[in-house]
């Protein structure tokens, strides 16, 4: 079974990072792991007029500042009721989060997914989707909507769904997935295949050929009973399943139909430093009502 021994929790001091710091202090008390609460202070941004610059000084936090940042934080983690190193430091956020990761070492990070303002912050530039996918450690993120957890009790994840396309990344996730099955657990290994435009549909069943949805849907099966391993197949707690349509809808579905309590998938950097996996990891991680867990090969 994957165990955790050091967890990354970046805070803003948000309901929502409250929200993540309960995950991750349930996770870290199960697994009796260490735990590390960041605050990232992002520095001051100054804004000088076009005219007389000279009369404007730049404005720093002072040491005094620093330090109520960091009693805040303490104040912020305090009830828990788990030991918590709380670290507070100026510097630019996601280069921050990722220093740290790679430094403690963290095996996990665990974040929430919305910050202070309240809007849906996993765009393009957004700090979630920039440490998902720069992280040296797979990533938990704790969407608003998921369910409450007490940091005082263990986090079991009892229905767990792996999405996966054959890449090295969801390759990657489904044998990070296998370590979190417990005697407890079943795990839904999903894929999608993509539907043909309208356009393709009928010759290809016309003809029989390699794109007749039939066929991708028979070899679709074949190549994920190929990859789930045999031991796991004959426990019964592992379901192969195949569906065809939009990926990223197809996995929210299936995680609310079957009451999916932890998503775990692949992800990787794209050429613009974007999530690859298609669109879909971005897609996931805005509509998920459960925990998501990703990770790169």
């Amino acid at each position: 079974m994957t165990a955790f021994t050091h967890i990354l929790c970046p805070v803003d001091f948000s309901d929502f990072s409250r929200h993540a710091l309960d995950h991750a202090v349930a996770l870290a008390r199960q697994h009796s792991a260490r735990l590390t609460a960041l605050y990232v202070v992002p520095p001051v941004q100054t804004t000088y007029p076009a005219i007389g610059l000279g009369a404007y000084v730049p404005y720093a936090y002072t040491i005094d500042d620093l330090k109520e940042f960091q009693r805040a934080l303490e104040r912020f983690v305090a009830d828990v009721g788990y030991p918590v190193a709380a670290v507070s430091v100026e510097a630019l956020v996601v280069d921050e989060i990722l220093k740290r990761a790679a430094e403690l070492p963290a095996d996990l990070i665990v974040m929430g997914t919305h910050g202070r303002s309240g809007f849906d912050r996993l765009l393009l530039g957004s700090v979630a989707e920039r440490v998902l996918a720069k992280a040296p450690c797979p990533v938990l993120t704790i969407p608003r909507r998921a369910p409450d957890t007490a940091p005082s009790g263990p986090l079991t994840f009892r229905n767990v769904l792996c999405p996966i396309d054959f890449s090295p990344s969801s390759l990657a996730a489904l044998k990070y997935a296998e370590g979190l099955v417990t005697a407890d657990t079943q795990l839904r290994v999903l894929h999608v295949a993509e539907r043909l435009p309208s356009w393709q549909l009928v010759p290809a069943v016309a003809t029989g050929a390699p794109d007749d949805p039939l066929v991708v849907l028979q070899e679709a099966r074949k190549r994920v009973h190929r990859v789930v391993p045999a031991a796991w197949q004959r426990t019964g707690q592992v379901l192969e399943m195949v569906t065809e349509g939009d990926a990223g809808d197809q996995i929210l579905d299936t995680a609310r139909a079957e009451r999916i309590d932890l998503i775990v998938m692949g992800a990787h950097a794209g050429k613009s430093g974007l999530l690859g996996f298609g669109s879909t990891t971005h897609d996931v991680l805005r509509g998920a009502t459960c925990p998501v867990l990703t990770l790169k090969a």
